[in-house]
């Protein structure tokens, strides 16, 4: 799968990590996501944004959808599928990956798989 760096009006990728080093968390356990920009070549965490509470079901994900909405990337270790369709529909990419944040933040910037 190749990427298409973020940029526009979704130039950020968010990260959903209990250590800020790896990504390891499930969407459905995730309490902020950590957001990335791309600031002239350099890759860093610009802050944190609080996750909408557990349950409520779709309107939990909305909520999700509307605080990353200039988030083109979300990168989690997993997700269900009702919170992918609902999440992809708004325009954010969901991507299921395992290795280091910045890592693969970089890979999303650079368009790299």
């Amino acid at each position: 799968m190749t990427f298409t760096p973020p940029h526009g009006k979704r130039p950020l990728v968010a990260v959903a990590s209990s250590t800020g080093v790896t990504v390891d968390t499930h969407l459905g356990q995730v309490r902020e996501f950590r957001i990335y920009d791309n600031d002239q070549g350099f890759v860093g965490v610009i802050g944190t944004r609080p996750a909408p509470a557990p349950g409520g079901g779709n309107a939990r994900w909305e909520g999700v959808a509307e605080i990353l909405s200039d988030c083109a990337y979300l990168l989690v270790a997993s997700v269900g599928q009702k919170p992918l369709e609902i999440l992809s529909a708004s325009g954010l990419t969901v991507v299921e990956a395992e290795g280091f944040v910045l890592s693969l933040v970089r890979q999303l910037y650079s368009g790299r798989d």
